[in-house]
């Protein structure tokens, strides 16, 4: 039994919105649209801006995985069923395209295989020998009202690392 860090990053995963997020939307991530628009084309956020709008977003964020059989048969020991993200650190963020923004970022999550794995190149060699993960993925936003927001819906700018001791 081997257990390994994997660092799953995400670039760009929009929600699709099919009906309008903002009454339920918390008053921060309001506030957070309005700062991005305040801040007009600058690339980058005031410090103390980004601290917030991270502030606001990271606590409703959401990572799993939800593996398939072929992930199981193939040698993946964790527990049937999603295996949720250790932690989730928020990049960058684009309101652009509505209430719930675009987002980057990374989520961490520990893994269980039966065989030990020495960099990224050999976890790829096993994802592409039994079902991509980037297909079990799924990030995105969990409102207070229990709704989720999938920004993975088209599973693109998806990237996993092994992070080696």
């Amino acid at each position: 039994m081997h257990f390994h860090t994997v660092m799953v990053r995400l670039k760009n995963g929009a929600p699709e919105l099919s009906e309008d997020p903002t009454p339920v939307l918390p008053p921060a991530l309001i506030r957070s649209e309005q700062l991005w628009r305040d801040r007009g084309r600058r690339q980058t956020w005031p410090k103390d801006h980004w601290a917030f709008v991270r502030a606001a977003i990271e606590p409703v964020l959401y990572a799993k995985i939800e593996p398939e059989s072929e992930h199981y048969a193939n040698g993946l020991l964790n527990p049937k069923g999603a295996i949720q993200a250790r932690s989730i650190e928020l990049s960058s963020v684009s309101f652009e395209n509505g209430p719930l923004p675009t987002i980057s970022g990374y989520a961490q999550f520990q893994l269980t295989f039966d065989r030990a794995f020495t960099d990224s190149g050999e976890l790829y060699d096993w994802m592409d020998a039994t079902d991509w993960m980037d297909w079990s993925l799924c990030f995105g936003f969990r409102l207070e009202d229990g709704s989720e927001w999938d920004v993975t819906y088209d599973h693109a700018g998806i990237d996993f690392e092994l992070i080696v001791p």
